[in-house]
């Protein structure tokens, strides 16, 4: 169980970090997420970092690629590609409504729900892939 966990999560943190620079990287960020956030600046400088510090990027990837296979392996028992896209898409879509609705209950970031709409499509098509490649190297290390 330990080296399918590993193994599922390295897979999936490659799989988070490379499409979401993609995703959010290339197209959101740029084109929907920025233009629709408000910038703010202190003596540090910007709230949003250009460009972003990689090591906890990737510890945030591995992080969550842990998450979805210790729930798939443990509980779920979710061993194909189109369950853990189906799994991995509803729980970042509810984890990442969870964080979109408190920034606007706590935080003047967002000028509109334009971020947010953009955040819960990029989630929903990157939970869909890890959850999917996660699910896929689950069902090819079962035990015999």
């Amino acid at each position: 169980m330990i080296v399918r966990l590993i193994v599922a999560t390295i897979v999936g943190g490659i799989v988070l970090f490379g499409a979401g620079f993609v995703i959010y990287g290339l197209v959101l960020g740029p084109m929907l997420m920025t233009p629709n956030m408000h910038v703010y600046t202190n003596e540090v400088g910007s709230l949003m970092k250009e460009p972003p510090s990689v090591i906890p990027l990737i510890l945030a990837n591995i992080t969550f690629a842990f998450l979805l296979a210790l729930i798939f392996e443990k509980w779920a028992s979710i061993r194909t590609f189109a369950t853990g896209a189906m799994a991995g898409a509803i729980i970042t879509f509810l984890t990442t409504l969870y964080f979109g609705f408190s920034f606007f209950a706590f935080m003047r970031l967002y000028k509109n729900f334009t971020p947010l709409l953009a955040d819960l499509a990029g989630s929903i098509v990157l939970g869909a892939l890890a959850g999917g490649v996660i699910g896929l190297v689950l069902g090819l290390m079962k035990k015999e």
